[in-house]
């Protein structure tokens, strides 16, 4: 075991002395020589603080030979580099999360903090296909509830990334071999308005509207394709019969909030944030409730200025 010649090499390239290190791990000197040269071990104890002052990881110290880095971030961010755990990821970035807002640091760190998210944000969504594939193979067979949502979440992902044409012919595939079913209608319409394709999700939604008229997802869907295309009054219809399938669905109670703000409605949004708020009370959701409740004060001091200024 090397740990003695570890410890000098990091300590002279540091650039400090056997009785600084010792005051730093409130140790005298002479241990600190004795672990160089052999002599005795550091305790378990303090090998946590030792990898701290020296910059290193405890397992750096057990090595044959250790790499030399500038910082202790610099050594998380290439053990990250190597090995992409999420482990790795989260000590690396709370490393340089804490040099960033101490506000002493170099650019190339802000470049390599940046580049710990770059590195994470491929990892994590290779990670969610992992997990959604999985989750999507061991339900297909049973045709679940959660089967066809996370193929809509998959399909959502892939939208987010700008896999546009592969997310379609996936749910078109997928539709014809489930020769026009409900689910079908379902995902390949969230596949064309996730992805934009409005013109062809209204012609969907259209059709699918007469095949299956009392399907909340569809009846919301064809809601969402109406309001793109600024037909607002067929919006609201089939927002409010959404709500009135399932009145456990709180989607189309938002979108009728966000389009009366939109056209700039506020009595009418106003009632609606009220909706919203009392639903997620009724639900327990009281955080969600006090969150969206700063809308409610924001249109009613919004309303009350108009008024004050009209009289004006």
């Amino acid at each position: 075991m090397n740990i003695g010649r570890n410890i000098k090499k990091l300590r002279e390239a540091k650039q400090i002395t056997q009785e600084q290190l010792g005051k730093l791990l409130n140790v005298s000197h002479q241990a600190v020589s004795k672990w160089e040269n052999g002599v005795t071990l550091p305790d378990v104890l303090i090998l946590s603080k030792l990898g701290r002052v020296l910059e290193v990881l405890v397992d750096d110290l057990l090595k044959d030979e250790i790499d030399s880095y500038e910082s202790y971030a610099d050594r998380l961010y290439a053990i990250y580099a190597e090995c992409r755990t999420l482990e790795n990821f989260l000590r690396a970035e709370e490393e340089y999360r804490k040099i960033i807002e101490s506000g002493r640091y170099t650019n190339k760190q802000l470049s390599e903090y940046g580049g710990i998210y770059h590195k994470g944000m491929h990892d994590c969504r290779k990670k969610a296909f992992e997990i959604y594939d999985k989750v999507i193979k061991d339900e297909k067979e049973n045709k679940s509830e959660l089967y066809y949502d996370t193929l809509r979440t998959r399909v959502s992902l892939q939208a987010q990334l700008g896999q546009c044409n592969q997310a379609i012919e996936e749910c078109k595939k997928l539709f014809e071999e489930e020769a026009e079913s409900e689910q079908g209608y379902i995902l390949l319409l969230a596949a064309y308005i996730f992805n934009g394709k409005y013109e062809e999700g209204l012609k969907l939604a259209e059709k699918a509207i007469i095949q299956f008229p009392n399907s909340s997802l569809i009846t919301f869907n064809v809601a969402e394709c109406y309001a793109h295309f600024e037909r607002y009054d067929e919006a609201f219809k089939y927002w409010d019969k959404t709500f009135e399938l399932c009145n456990q669905y709180i989607d189309p109670m938002f979108s009728k909030a966000f389009c009366y703000q939109k056209l700039g409605r506020k009595q009418d949004e106003l009632a609606q944030w009220k909706e919203i708020v009392a639903w997620l009370e009724a639900k327990g959701l009281q955080i969600a409730a006090d969150n969206h409740r700063q809308n409610i004060i924001r249109l009613e001091e919004e309303l009350t200025a108009g008024k004050v200024n009209q009289k004006n």
